[in-house]
């Protein structure tokens, strides 16, 4: 196994999260209520200092099967600017507006876009597509209806992390049977692709580095209906057409067993002729970006994805 050096400051997360939630273990141990309450229990704390906005609103969308939460930040006085949809991640079963509300403020305030949270439906109670659709649900909204609250659909990207990443890529490539050019750049931090199996999976997925096997396949088991949903390009978003996506800002995460997924679709665009840009932050864990509180290196990491949305709509 090659030698990896943790960042210090990734160390000293890795402690204060400990003490945060007060368990050791893995997530397919224990409950599902269990491992929601303590995600945003955690959460809590990495949140409590975020930049203030100009406005903030809660609305929701009519989507396929409920009404879909979503909030919009807007980081200025400005009517104009480009509009950033942004899809959390948390392994499909986890997460909302509340976990990564610094995250989504903190690319408004880098960017000055007007930066729009999708609080999607979690698995398992609602499983592979409803999530996705969802995402489609609000993007149609966006064109309809956006302009009545200052959003501009003309400058659009979407945003994602982890799970939320896959999302972003799948309904980039649905979105163009119906709507070619709507999304015109991606920003992408650690997902998950749609590769089984991967040498950053031998070399990180395993606890010391906090994401084990037996946690994917939970998320996988949770979200995915039959076997075959593995192999759908709606999930596995590789077997996707990637000559449909716009630009995009790849970053990965050195020490997380997604780092490979993040090359695979770096070199697909490649190969596609499509303009992307990859950055692997070094001796960071999956997730990293949530710990900016404490993380210069998630700090750097969301401006240099609200550097890449600007430069896009420049």
């Amino acid at each position: 196994m090659t030698h990896v050096t943790l960042d210090p400051q990734m160390i000293a997360v890795m402690k204060k999260r400990a003490t945060l939630t007060g368990r050791a273990g893995d997530v397919a141990d224990l409950a599902l209520d269990e491992i929601r309450n303590g995600y945003n229990a955690e959460r809590v704390w990495w949140n409590e200092i975020k930049p203030e906005m100009h406005d903030v609103i809660n609305t929701h969308v009519a989507g396929p099967v409920r009404d879909i939460p979503i909030r919009i930040y807007k980081p200025n006085d400005l009517d104009e600017g480009p509009t950033l949809l942004y899809l959390h991640g948390g392994g499909w079963i986890l997460g909302n507006l509340e976990t990564h509300d610094r995250v989504m403020r903190l690319l408004a305030d880098f960017s000055g876009a007007w930066v729009v949270g999708v609080d999607y439906a979690l698995s398992p109670e609602y499983k592979f597509p409803v999530a996705l659709n969802e995402v489609r649900a609000v993007l149609d909204w966006l064109q309809a209806h956006g302009p009545d609250h200052g959003l501009d659909s003309t400058q659009l990207g979407i945003a994602g992390d982890s799970a939320g990443a896959n999302l972003a890529v799948s309904v980039t490539q649905l979105c163009h049977q119906q709507s070619p050019g709507l999304i015109q750049f991606l920003l992408l931090y650690y997902g998950a692709y749609g590769l089984t199996e991967s040498a950053s999976w031998q070399q990180y997925g395993n606890a010391e580095f906090e994401f084990t096997r037996e946690e994917k396949e939970f998320y996988l088991t949770s979200y995915l209906g039959d076997a075959h949903d593995r192999n759908d390009p709606r999930f596995n978003v590789l077997k996707g057409d990637i000559g449909l996506l716009p630009r995009a800002f790849i970053a990965a995460a050195e020490c997380d067993p997604l780092q490979d997924d993040s090359i695979a679709l770096y070199k697909a665009m490649e190969r596609e002729g499509r303009p992307a840009t990859l950055k692997i932050y070094p001796g960071v864990l999956h997730s990293f970006i949530h710990y900016s509180r404490m993380l210069n290196q998630a700090t750097e990491a969301l401006r240099d994805g609200a550097d890449a949305l600007n430069e896009c709509f420049s």
